[in-house]
C-alpha cells in the first residue's frame, strides 16, 4: 500500500471512530427534544428502514441452519455416492488479464483435486496475456510431462467478442461433466475445486456459487469491500437453503454440463451473463446452492472510480435481466420458488428503490439528531451493525475472526456509507442508461494483481 492510500485509510477510520464515540457520548450528555414539525418524517425513515433490516435478521437466523444442513447432507452424500470424481473443467475468460493471469492459472493448478483441465480463452487481449499463458502452459507441461497428473491447460484466443464469448468458447472447448468459471484475476484455494465438486454428489444440485473475497483488503477501498462481501455472502446460505440464489458471480461459480446443454450458454447481449445465466437456471426450476468451503479470493476495485464502474456494470445489468424474467416476479407457476417469486425478488427491487432516497434519508437524520440533539438513530445503527459483526465472526470461518475485523465492527456503520454513495450513485446512471439504451462494455480499472 501507498504512504497517501496507508493517509487515507488512517484518516478515514479515525474520523469514524471519532464520529463514533461522538454518537454514543452525546446520547449521554444531551437531552433529547421533540421536534414536532418533523419528527414525523424521522420516524417514517426508521420504518422504511426497518422492512429490510428484517430481512437482514431474518438471514442471520436461518443462515445457521444451513451449516447444518449441509454437514448431515454430506453424510447422506458421501454414503450414497462413496465413490465421486468427474472431470472438471475450469473456464477462465481473458481480456487484458496480463497483471494476474498467470497467478489464476497458477492457483487452479496447485489444487488438490486432480481430475481437472482449466481452459483459458483470450478475448482480443492487447496485452502480453497470451504470451504469459502459453509460457506458463509450457513449463507446466514440461514439468509434468514424467507425471501420472491429469490436469491440463487448454489456450484458446479469439478476435473481441465480449466476456460472454469467451465463455461459450471455453465451454466448447471443454470436456467436463462439472464447469466452473473464474475470473481472470483471482485465486482458487487449493481445496476450492474439491468442495465444490462435493455438492454434486446431490444429484438435485445444478449450480453452486462459490464463496468469494477480497484480496487487496490493504486500501480504504479495498476493505470496505470486504466487509460488503462478508456479509453478502454469509446471506447466500439461507439463500441457499430457501432455494433463492439467483447470482451465481462469475468470479466462483459451478454447473453440470447439463445446464448448457438444456438452456444453452451464455447470453452474449446482457453486460451481466453471470446474473442472466442464474435467472435462467432459476426460471427453468434447476436448484443452486452456496458452497461456502469453496473460496476463490478477487482483486477488488482499488479506488473509488472503478468501484463506481463495476458497480454500474452490475446495477445496469440486474436491471435488465429483470426486466427480462418480469415474469418471475409473483410467479404461482409450479416450477418456479415462491420465496423467490414472491419475497427475494420484490425485496430486491424494494431495496433499489430504497437506495434512490438513502442519501437524503441520512442527510436529513444527521440534520435531526443535532436539532432535537437525539442520537438515538445512530446508536441504533452503530448496535446493529456491531451486533452483526461479531455474530459472522461466530459463525463465518475462521477468515473473518481477524484482528482487523473487530478494529472495523464498531464502525462498521460509517463505513457503509460509502458503499451507499457508490450504490446510489450507481443506480441512477443504470436507471438513466437503461431509459436512454446507452451502452456499457466490459469495464476494467487498474490492476496490481494478486499472488498464488
Amino acid at each position: 500500500m501507498s504512504r497517501p492510500q496507508y493517509i487515507l485509510k488512517f484518516v478515514v477510520i479515525t474520523l469514524a471512530y471519532a464520529l463514533t464515540i461522538f454518537a454514543i457520548a452525546a446520547s449521554f450528555l444531551f437531552v433529547p427534544n421533540q421536534v414536532d414539525t418533523i419528527s414525523w418524517v424521522r420516524t417514517l425513515i426508521i420504518i422504511f428502514a426497518s422492512t429490510l433490516l428484517a430481512k437482514y435478521f431474518f438471514y442471520m437466523i436461518v443462515s445457521p441452519l444451513e451449516t447444518l444442513r449441509v454437514f448431515f447432507a454430506r453424510l447422506h452424500w458421501r454414503a450414497e455416492r462413496p465413490y465421486y470424481y468427474p472431470r472438471v473443467s475450469v473456464i477462465v475468460p481473458a481480456w487484458n488479464e496480463e497483471v494476474g493471469i498467470v497467478s489464476t492459472v497458477r492457483s487452479l493448478m496447485r489444487s488438490t483435486y486432480d481430475n481437472l483441465e482449466v481452459v483459458v480463452v483470450n478475448d482480443g487481449s492487447v496485452d502480453n496475456t497470451e504470451a504469459m499463458v502459453l509460457q506458463f502452459a509450457e513449463l507446466f507441461a514440461s514439468k509434468t510431462k514424467h507425471s501420472n497428473t491429469a490436469k491440463k491447460i487448454i489456450y484458446a484466443a479469439q478476435p473481441n467478442s465480449g466476456k460472454g464469448a469467451a465463455l461459450n468458447r471455453a465451454i466448447a472447448h471443454s470436456s467436463g461433466d462439472i464447469i466452473i468459471s473464474i475470473d481472470g484475476d483471482c485465486i482458487a484455494d487449493k481445496h476450492a475445486i474439491r468442495n465444490f465438486v462435493e455438492y454434486f454428489r446431490d444429484e438435485s444440485v445444478m449450480a453452486a456459487v462459490g464463496n468469494v473475497k477480497i484480496a487487496n483488503v490493504h486500501t480504504l477501498i479495498g476493505t470496505i469491500q470486504s466487509l460488503e462481501f462478508l456479509f453478502s455472502f454469509y446471506f447466500k446460505k439461507a439463500d441457499s437453503l430457501l432455494n433463492t440464489i439467483y447470482i451465481v458471480g462469475g468470479a466462483a461459480g459451478a454447473f453440470r454440463r447439463e445446464v448448457f446443454t438444456k438452456l444453452g450458454g451464455y447470453n452474449t447481449t446482457n453486460i451481466t451473463e453471470d446474473i442472466e445465466l442464474s435467472m435462467r437456471i432459476q426460471d427453468a426450476g434447476m436448484r443452486i446452492v452456496y458452497a461456502s468451503d469453496a473460496i476463490v479470493y478477487t482483486e477488488g476495485a482499488s479506488d473509488l472510480a472503478g468501484l463506481k464502474k463495476q458497480r454500474l456494470r452490475w446495477k445496469r445489468g440486474r436491471f435488465e435481466t429483470f426486466y427480462a424474467y418480469m415474469h418471475m416476479f409473483l410467479s404461482a407457476h409450479p416450477r418456479h420458488n415462491k420465496f423467490l417469486s414472491f419475497l427475494v425478488l420484490p425485496l430486491a427491487l424494494f431495496a433499489e428503490i430504497q437506495l434512490l432516497f438513502e442519501i437524503p434519508f441520512v442527510v436529513f437524520l444527521y440534520f435531526y439528531s443535532f436539532v432535537a440533539t437525539d442520537f438515538s438513530s445512530f446508536i441504533s445503527g452503530i448496535i446493529v451493525v456491531s451486533s452483526m459483526f461479531f455474530f459472522l465472526m461466530i459463525f463465518e470461518d475462521k477468515s473473518t475472526r481477524r484482528f482487523s475485523f473487530y478494529i472495523l465492527a464498531p464502525i462498521g456503520w460509517c463505513l457503509f456509507y460509502v458503499m451507499t454513495y457508490v450504490e446510489a450513485t450507481a443506480l441512477l446512471r443504470s436507471v438513466f442508461g437503461f431509459i436512454t439504451k446507452e451502452e456499457v462494455q466490459w469495464q476494467k480499472w487498474k490492476r496490481t494483481g494478486i499472488q498464488a
